[in-house]
């Protein structure tokens, strides 16, 4: 299993057979820098346009792509070339060899939105955690999860900062690895997390 990160909050999930799962490649991943990537199908947790871009959607160009019904709401006319299945919090999905259990996420109180969903990803055997933009710990209990890899936020006002994600990380049964996501911004949040994680968990 491969792991692709790109800007915000965006993930290439691939597997040893070579399937491509993308998850909110949104707009702050420049178009061209998406020159020649193809993905088999596509996950989008909510309908902020860092991680809901039509037009990054259009140049990956998935087979499949999972939204939910706020998303779906929002195309209207716009027509897209990926067969479009909606998706809510507790839905079990099977894409190929890859499985995904959904559930709702709180985004907290600075945003307005009807829906906001986070993924337990199942790829090659390996578990990974993507909450989204979570803000205060909600969905599945981590309190007795394993998972190789907890993609965490820690962008501050939308969702966790530093501090909140280090104690959110410190939760659950066991982390693999922590992979900070959400990060931009003038604050080096990244170093913040760092610094707290050290001797406790493996980041990058």
């Amino acid at each position: 299993m491969k792991i692709i990160k790109f800007e915000q909050s965006g993930f290439i999930f691939e597997t040893d057979k070579g399937f491509r799962l993308a998850v909110d490649i949104g707009s702050h991943t420049p178009v061209e820098k998406l020159e020649n990537i193809k993905v088999d199908a596509m996950l989008v947790s909510h309908i902020h346009g860092d991680h809901f871009s039509l037009e990054q959607i259009k140049k990956l160009s998935p087979k499949k792509l999972y939204i939910n019904h706020e998303c779906h709401e929002s195309i209207g006319q716009e027509k897209l070339l990926s067969e479009i299945i909606e998706i809510k919090g507790d839905n079990q999905i099977k894409i190929e060899d890859v499985s995904i259990s959904v559930f709702d996420v709180d985004h907290g109180p600075n945003v307005s939105l009807k829906e906001n969903l986070g993924f337990l990803i199942t790829v090659d055997d390996k578990k990974i955690y993507f909450p989204g933009d979570m803000f205060y710990p909600s969905g599945i209990d981590v309190a007795k999860l394993e998972v190789d890899y907890a993609l965490l936020p820690v962008g501050t006002f939308y969702t966790f900062g530093p501090e909140e994600a280090f104690a959110f990380a410190k939760t659950f049964k066991k982390i693999g690895k922590v992979i900070i996501m959400h990060e931009r911004g003038v604050i080096d949040r990244k170093n913040q997390f760092l610094k707290l994680a050290e001797g406790i968990f493996s980041v990058e």
